[in-house]
């Protein structure tokens, strides 16, 4: 867990906690004791101990020295909530941004540029946010740009598509424009050798 997917690792930490019946121990501000009248080992304290333990077992360095001053789990888990969750939202609209914007560069190829989508959609999902394959093939779509226009509106004609399909299909698309670039070529050299064998022979005035 760090400051950029905090709310993906809050919610599965809150699944983990109800799996085991623990969720009250972050919840509910106490100080158990660690030892009962008795001398024997206070469940309450157990629990609690458990729980930091997996809080700073799941941390990254820079947050395990954030918990350091924390002596419960609940210490611990409001100290998170105040000090990442703020950031963890501001990152997460950083990313959407950066997804609802996306402009494929003249310069990179094709497959550059789904990976960098593909990297910021699996960002904000591990950041506890989903975002439909659909939504994002669509982003992609408006950020090809006027080179893909016809492939953009025959895609929006077919049923709704997975990310993986999506990116094949449009790496076929620019493999078949790429074959036709290279054919328009060899074309146009071949009619320009041929025009070149019919123009009439030069010739030489001798003075």
């Amino acid at each position: 867990m760090d400051r950029n997917n905090f709310l993906c690792w809050k919610s599965q930490f809150e699944d983990v906690l109800e799996l085991h019946d623990l969720e009250d121990v972050i919840k509910t501000e106490t100080h158990p004791q660690k030892k009962l009248p008795d001398g024997s080992l206070n469940p309450a304290y157990s629990k609690d101990k458990l729980v930091l333990s997996w809080i700073k077992a799941t941390a990254s360095s820079s947050i395990k020295t954030l918990l350091i001053p924390c002596s419960t789990a609940y210490e611990a888990w409001t100290l998170l909530e105040k000090r990442l969750s703020p950031l963890s939202k501001t990152y997460i609209r950083t990313l959407r941004d950066q997804i609802r914007t996306l402009k494929k560069d003249p310069e990179k190829s094709v497959a550059d540029y789904l990976i960098h989508a593909k990297s910021l959609f699996d960002s904000v999902t591990a950041a506890g946010t989903l975002i439909s394959d659909g939504e994002l093939i669509d982003y992609i779509l408006d950020g090809l740009g006027h080179e893909y226009k016809e492939f953009t509106t025959s895609l929006h004609l077919r049923p709704s598509l997975t990310f993986d399909e999506f990116y094949d299909l449009l790496k076929e698309e620019q493999l078949l424009k790429r074959m036709g670039s290279i054919l328009f070529v060899r074309l146009l050299k071949r009619e320009i050798f041929f025009l070149r064998r019919l123009e009439p022979p030069t010739i030489l005035q001798i003075c």
